[in-house]
């Protein structure tokens, strides 16, 4: 994504997402965890943001 400009501005914006379960148990497994990124990925095409790690 990079550097945006606007008439007045220049900036870079970068988010910190952190997705816990309850309990915080280890849900995310094999064809759960497949399907997850993909959704994932899928939100981040249509919004047009990158997701640099998962």
């Amino acid at each position: 994504m990079g550097i945006k400009r606007t008439s007045h501005a220049v900036y870079d914006t970068k988010y910190h997402l952190v997705w816990a379960p309850k309990y915080r148990k280890w849900i995310l497994r094999g064809d759960i965890q497949e399907r997850v990124k993909n959704i994932f990925k899928e939100i981040s095409r249509n919004h047009e943001f990158e997701i640099e790690a998962m």
